[in-house]
């Protein structure tokens, strides 16, 4: 039995690597609104328990779970960019045997 035949779309899969980082930023820039937002109920905006609970709510919970999907979208983004990396070097090293 013969090993696999490997064979990459490298557009497809910079395609991807670029929508993790796209995503990655979105998420970033959200974050960064969200706590404005905090702030601004922090600020007066919103007075007592409930403005008090929303901001919680915003920065231990949804901020907080933001960041979870940033990081994973930021570790995708470096899984296809080391995937491709690595069967470009592949390809590399493999054509230079029949040079």
């Amino acid at each position: 039995m013969g090993r696999p035949d490997v064979r990459m779309n490298y557009d497809s899969m910079e395609k991807m690597e670029k929508t993790f980082h796209q995503a990655h930023e979105q998420i970033e820039q959200s974050m960064r609104e969200m706590e404005k937002i905090a702030k601004t109920f922090e600020d007066g905006a919103l007075l007592g328990t409930a403005g008090d609970e929303f901001r919680d709510a915003i920065r231990s919970k949804l901020i907080k779970r933001m960041k979870t999907i940033g990081e994973k979208m930021k570790e995708l983004e470096g899984d296809v960019h080391g995937a491709v990396e690595f069967t470009r070097d592949g390809v590399k090293t493999a054509q230079s045997r029949f040079k």
